[in-house]
């Protein structure tokens, strides 16, 4: 179902992106995946782990509901030493029962067990040492990568709750893991989000503690690829239904950006349209309905959460993203000179301007098009911020 995580036979190949991640990665680099919402990127980060190559194996962790560093470090030893992480290493390296525990007594005070990590001290916090001494520990003959998916979305909480010093040890104790020589030939980590990691730590002035990381990006479907994707999210109740290679040429046109989750997105609705209508090969007239469909009622879930996401902007930086997303919508870019004009307002002089603009862009929102200016990426998402958003 689109935008759910897709697993196993649910999953599209993406051979372009993941390639790219892999020729990264045998080069011993830690990486940053940029990639905004709903493009796939956990879905390709799940399917690597699921399916490494040969040497390799992955450490998924999921942190961003971690509000604090002993939390987010809690996430990733508790992940460490759950059985469908340790029985991947006891396959690898035939570990004894006693070298498992002795990577559990790798920190002191902790009671390490299937429900998870207990305190002997309730007061003892993790950090970035406790994470290093257990990795240490770790001797195999595999490359071990983490993955760190939604990083941004902590450092974010930490800098809110606890403040830029607070941020800046967190984000230095991650570049110390990251450069630390006792890891360096086995553990590479892979750090990614949707909130544009780059543009949150240049707004946090922090952007030296990050530059050790090569930058890596979801890139969406050739044309060839989005008609093979058309096909592979085709379901039983559409076996009926005869799409054109005219028709699917003429949904993609329609949607202008060839991400899986809008493409999937159009075609459910399409299958919607053709069932209720006895409709067995839909005309461009049929695709046509289908697009119209999705801005009514019942499909508007498939698109609330992109005004939802701009909460997380301070007031003023919401104000400044509305009106520029609402200039927009109503012609069909933005220039700079366009959004000069937007700061000079009164209300928004005290907003740091290119980092809205740059959370914008790796959210997924906007792209810019070559001319020294801005649009939409997806016609789709242009349409709906049109008639829904732009209130």
């Amino acid at each position: 179902m689109a935008g759910q995580v897709a697993f196993g036979k649910y999953y599209f190949p993406r051979e372009k992106d993941e390639n790219r991640i892999w020729r990264r990665l045998k080069r011993g680099s830690h990486l940053l995946l940029l990639a905004p919402r709903r493009v796939g990127k956990t879905s390709l980060l799940r399917h690597l782990e699921s399916q490494p190559k040969e040497g390799y194996v992955f450490l998924y962790n999921i942190v961003q509901s971690c509000p604090s560093v002993h939390e987010y470090y809690k996430c990733i030893i508790d992940n460490l030493f759950r059985s469908e992480f340790t029985n991947k290493l006891s396959k690898l390296t035939q570990w004894s029962t006693e070298k498992l525990n002795d990577l559990k007594t790798s920190i002191k005070g902790l009671n390490i067990s299937e429900a998870g990590i207990e305190f002997a001290n309730q007061e003892q916090l993790l950090t970035h040492h406790d994470l290093k001494a257990v990795l240490e520990k770790i001797k195999i003959n595999q490359k071990l990568i983490i993955v760190i998916d939604e990083f941004p979305d902590v450092l974010e909480k930490i800098h809110t709750e606890h403040g830029q010093a607070a941020a800046e040890q967190f984000l230095a104790g991650c570049r110390e893991l990251v450069q630390e020589p006792s890891l360096d030939q086995n553990i590479q980590f892979i750090f990614t989000g949707s909130i544009g990691l780059d543009s949150l730590v240049n707004k946090l002035n922090l952007s030296d503690l990050i530059n050790v990381l090569m930058t890596v990006t979801v890139t969406p479907l050739t044309t060839e690829k989005a008609l093979t994707f058309i096909d592979f999210v085709s379901t039983e109740d559409k076996e009926n239904l005869l799409l054109s290679n005219e028709i699917k040429l003429y949904l993609l046109e329609r949607l202008g950006w060839f991400m899986p989750y809008y493409i999937e997105t159009l075609v459910l609705s399409v299958e919607d349209h053709c069932c209720e209508n006895d409709i067995t090969c839909p005309s461009q007239q049929d695709i046509d309905i289908a697009y119209e469909q999705l801005f009514t009622q019942n499909y508007l879930s498939n698109f609330n959460h992109w005004a939802e996401r701009l909460n997380r902007l301070e007031k003023s930086e919401q104000r400044f993203a509305y009106e520029s997303l609402n200039h927009i919508a109503a012609h069909g870019e933005i220039t700079l000179s366009d959004l000069h004009n937007i700061k000079a307002s009164p209300t928004n002089a005290a907003v740091n301007t290119s980092y809205v603009i740059d959370c914008l862009k790796h959210d997924g929102y906007i792209f810019e098009n070559g001319d020294d200016a801005f649009e939409f990426t997806s016609p789709m998402l242009k349409e709906w911020w049109r008639r829904h958003a732009a209130r």
